[in-house]
């Protein structure tokens, strides 16, 4: 036989080599005998030499090459994706491998290619011109940020853009254009579930493939895959459908019969493989087999659901968790569907054979679902309270904001002069964002010329003639059911209609408006709303009072009068809901420029942006339909926050040599006095985003989205110690980028930025900590810090003078969540603040014996939170009160916190042994008044005391434990024991 790849190597023309290689494909699928007999290997050739990468490729050399393209899943499993074009047609059917490196789904390829005006045969949809995407990160960014509707009629789901027209001709249209599916391979396994290397294919759930089709597939894989695959392929069914072809064709002895199974064959009974992690609680409940019966139950309300299912769909439905009966493999849709919604995936072999299992299923019971990396899974029922106390503890607690009456503020306060010890009352004076400001200057932070701060009562009393309409609409069904609604009424028509520009959500628009028309503006509070354009429209509308607007002008120039006309401010938002604790608000609201002489700018655009267009359009932002669900979110009531506003000389992006973002933790839980108990992990570190000039590291424009910035890492293990410093990545597209690139920022640069960031977090922790007790002060902290490299010139000056550049800290605020809701009462506690913060569990351990009784205080940290906290296997040692009767001297009696212990042991409880401690006082605890011993040894059914080395007390007694607070995650791991 003539074999192609030699024909494409002669002197042959190339379409003369092609046209050849078609012929002999086309015979290899007259008969089925030669299907699976002697094919030549090849599949026509993908036009590579236009110059354009799609991260395909035609034939898969061998083993090596497959594994370094495929996907490889916690269980070692590998899969990488195909598509066949022109599916059927002898003459054009070519075969791409997607590299699962770059693409998750197969449509990923396909819109891929067509936003980078690449045509895909057979579709008829036209590329779209003018961009240029290096990547699918790019394209979905693109995507979220300019534009309202997605291109192509594709569509945003569970943050992946989805095209429904790729899967039509793919998979739904009775002659397909596309064939799609994926190559899977699982390595031979030994142990307790043995089984075989496996290499197959399979297709989609939803792909009603017959004969004649399976047959092309396989002619078509074996002809672009190396022998060692291609002669020991497979095709693993995964849908009743396929599985019935499959038993058909077996039935008959059909040639391809030894070369196919299904995943219902390959589940072994009591064999599990966890793909994604998690703990969680729902109501178990399996999905019906009968395509109608579950399309129905899938339109119900599921997202407390975990569910059990019997194969493995393309899409997977609201649910907490997912229980499969058969494998999954790593590109499985449902598989990278749970990993983006953070809910825990697994097979269970047997799973819908279990009669426990499904016993629980057919009355939904709650129950609790552990799945774990390390393979491991649990699920055990839980009663109906338990279930309802999770569901309680698992809502978001609401910040509390500290509101002044604005009534009582000055119009302008400036900065320079605010003392640092009033930092948590200026957080409703000023806001969080002009608040830390305070921090950065006591903490001698370089920072913006001379910031001040317009307080909240321009903006209460800027607010108070529209407060009572805005109240009016905030409680009207139609605003608080409808997000449409609530776009509409917040930003206005023009930015409803550049979001909402479907037909069907304008005729939606319209039909709401005229329910709501001017005519009722009196008595109806949304269509009085509606002739004033929105809430935002609104307030940018009034004009400032007067001597509001007398008083901050006045301020303004006396402050930044010195600076040059040109030299614009910004008025960035400080909100007192922005920057506190357990609620960031960060990127919510909006930053604006105003000048102090705006009929002076040469650019006719900056003329209207007087200071009080700037602050009103600051204001504003506050009502922003994205600030306001998040909000809505937290469970904060929007008209209890107000919006102050922080200036300073704008960063002109000509001076800018960098900007970036950091992320600083400092820990000094080693340093407070006797708590000797282990905590790992480093004193402070850093992990620093920067890029160079003015391209934003947080938001860069779509233009520029591919352009990585540096990444830098520095650890300082001990106080005093060099920082030490890791390079992660270099800046700039990843194309384009050589080892010998210079950094953005060198050492020398970075060590300054990490002495600087050290002396903020310092200076926070003390401000955070000057009105607790030490016992409750907190030890650790993280903030996330914003700074700009700037050259010199900037400012500018009306005199001309040019200051020396220098690196501005323009921003901090804390990373850290709020106290926990459930944990509240317990802030009197002897606990240290930034535990508590990160509480998993807090229990008071009772022990009793005859003449003994001890209490103790304990508290177990969070095990995902990072770093870590040091007390996930063995607890804090908060407290502990002891009364002793009948000892020597008479009654002992103390009640101690950490401050008084030397040393804490939980001998057995790190290896996951039973509950026991051993206490040493410190000396100064030790020979206080009435205590009179030194050391504490209790275990559930005994107690020990001693002082200096003589045991004084040894009895029984036996422990109760009495739960004072539990995450959700906690609580729910206290229901499934250890």
């Amino acid at each position: 036989m003539l074999d192609p790849r030699a024909i494409a190597r002669s002197q042959l023309p190339v379409a003369l080599a092609r046209w050849l290689s078609c012929l002999l494909a086309l015979a290899c699928l007259v008969t089925t005998t030669i299907v699976l007999g002697g094919c030549p290997k090849t599949a026509p050739a993908w036009p590579e030499h236009d110059g354009f990468n799609d991260h395909t490729f035609a034939r898969i050399e061998d083993r090596a090459h497959f594994t370094a393209h495929a996907a490889t899943g916690v269980t070692g499993a590998a899969a990488l994706k195909f598509v066949i074009l022109d599916f059927g047609e002898p003459k054009t059917q070519q075969i791409r491998y997607l590299d699962a490196r770059f693409y998750e789904f197969h449509d990923q390829w396909y819109w891929f290619r067509l936003l980078n005006d690449q045509p895909v045969p057979g579709s008829r949809e036209r590329p779209v011109s003018g961009h240029s995407f290096a990547s699918i990160e790019q394209i979905v960014e693109w995507v979220r940020t300019d534009k309202t509707v997605p291109p192509l009629g594709m569509r945003m789901i569970d943050g992946r853009l989805y095209s429904d027209y790729f899967y039509e001709i793919a998979v739904r249209r009775d002659r397909r254009v596309l064939g799609i599916g994926t190559i899977v391979h699982t390595p031979a396994r030994t142990g307790e579930h043995p089984r075989d290397e496996l290499w197959g294919f399979e297709l989609e759930y939803s792909d009603k493939v017959d004969q004649p089709t399976l047959e092309l597939f396989f002619a078509t894989l074996r002809g672009s895959l190396a022998p060692e695959i291609g002669d020991n392929l497979r095709f693993i069914a995964r849908s009743p459908l396929q599985e019935q072809l499959v038993a058909r064709l077996q039935s008959r002895a059909h040639p391809l019969a030894k070369q196919l199974t299904s995943y219902a064959e390959l589940a072994i009974p009591g064999e599990i493989e966890v793909y994604n992690p998690g703990l969680i609680a729902g109501r178990l409940r399996k999905l019906p087999t009968d395509p109608e019966q579950a399309a129905k139950v899938l339109t119900e309300g599921n997202a407390g659901v975990i569910w059990m299912m019997r194969s493995v769909p393309d899409e997977l439905p609201a649910a907490a968790g997912l229980l499969t009966a058969v494998p999954q493999t790593p590109l499985a849709h449902v598989n990278l569907l749970a990993r983006n919604r953070g809910i825990p995936n697994a097979y269970v072999g047997g799973l819908m054979e279990d009669a426990h299992l499904d016993q629980l299923s057919r009355v939904h019971a709650p129950v609790v679902l552990l799945a774990q990396q390390n393979g491991e899974l649990t699920l055990e029922p839980i009663d109906e309270a338990d279930y309802a106390r999770w569901r309680g503890l698992a809502r978001r607690r609401q910040p509390t904001l500290s509101r002044v009456d604005p009534r009582t503020l000055p119009y302008v306060v400036d900065l320079d002069r605010e003392d640092a010890a009033r930092v948590p009352e200026l957080r409703g004076v000023i806001g969080g964002k002009a608040a830390g400001f305070v921090v950065l200057r006591a903490a001698g932070a370089t920072m913006p010329d001379r910031p001040l701060a317009i307080t909240t009562r321009a903006y209460a009393e800027h607010l108070e003639p529209l407060r009572p309409l805005i109240a009016d609409v905030l409680r009207d069904p139609d605003f608080t059911q409808d997000a449409r609604a609530r776009y509409l009424l917040l930003e206005g028509r023009k930015a409803f209609n550049e979001r909402f520009a479907s037909p069907t959500d304008q005729a939606w628009a319209n039909e709401f408006v005229g329910a709501h028309p001017a005519t009722k503006a009196k008595r109806d509070a949304i269509a009085n709303l509606l002739v004033r354009d929105g809430i935002k429209r609104a307030i940018r509308d009034q004009p400032v009072g007067g001597e509001a607007h007398a008083q901050i002008e006045a301020a303004l120039r006396a402050h930044f009068g010195g600076f040059a006309a040109s030299q614009g401010l910004r008025f960035r938002s400080s909100s007192t809901v922005e920057d506190v604790e357990g609620f960031s608000g960060a990127g919510l609201y909006d930053s604006n420029t105003g000048f102090l002489q705006a009929n002076a700018q040469a650019d006719e655009k900056e003329r209207k942006k007087t200071f009080a267009w700037a602050m009103q359009k600051t204001w504003a932002s506050y009502w922003s339909w994205e600030a306001f669900e998040e909000r809505e979110l937290a469970g904060i009531d929007h008209l209890a926050g107000d919006m102050a506003v922080l200036v300073h000389a704008r960063f002109e992006d000509h001076f800018e040599r960098s900007n970036g973002v950091l992320t600083f933790t400092l820990d000094l839980s080693a340093d407070r006095e006797g708590a000797k108990q282990g905590l790992p992990g480093p004193r402070a570190s850093m992990e620093v985003d920067v890029q160079r000039g003015a391209l934003s590291v947080t938001n860069p424009p779509p233009e520029h989205i591919g352009v990585l910035p540096e990444v830098d890492r520095l650890v300082q293990a001990e106080p005093g110690q060099a920082a030490r410093i890791e390079r992660v990545q270099r800046a700039g597209k990843p194309s384009e980028v050589s080892a010998n690139d210079a950094y953005v920022l060198d050492d020398a640069a970075l060590v300054g930025l990490f002495d600087e960031a050290l002396k903020i977090a310092q200076r926070w922790l003390e401000i955070e900590n000057q009105s607790s007790p030490v016992a409750r002060a907190r030890g650790r902290v993280t903030l996330d810090i914003e700074f700009r490299e700037l050259g010199a010139g900037w400012p500018m000056l009306a005199n001309g003078v040019t200051s020396s550049s220098r690196m501005i800290i323009k921003q901090v605020r804390s990373l850290d969540p709020g106290v926990p809701a459930g944990a509240e009462h317990l802030l009197t506690q002897p606990l240290p603040r930034d535990l508590l913060l990160f509480a998993d569990r807090i229990e008071k351990r009772s022990c009793r014996g005859t003449h003994t009784h001890v209490d103790l205080l304990e508290l177990w940290t969070d095990p995902m939170a990072t770093p870590s906290l040091g007390h996930a296997r063995t607890p804090f040692l908060a407290r502990v009160r002891l009364q002793a009767r009948g000892l020597e001297g008479g009654l002992r009696e103390f009640d101690l916190d950490h401050l008084g212990f030397a040393e804490v042991v939980h001998p057995n409880m790190e290896l996951g042994g039973p509950w026991g401690v051993e206490l040493v006082l410190n000396e100064r605890a030790a020979n206080m008044e009435g205590v009179g011993l030194d050391r504490l040894e209790a275990r559930d059914g005994l107690l020990r005391v001693s002082f200096e080395g003589r045991l004084l007390s040894e009895e029984g007694a036996a422990c109760g434990v009495e739960v004072l607070y539990a995450s959700p995650d906690g609580f729910l791991r206290s229901l499934i024991g250890p």
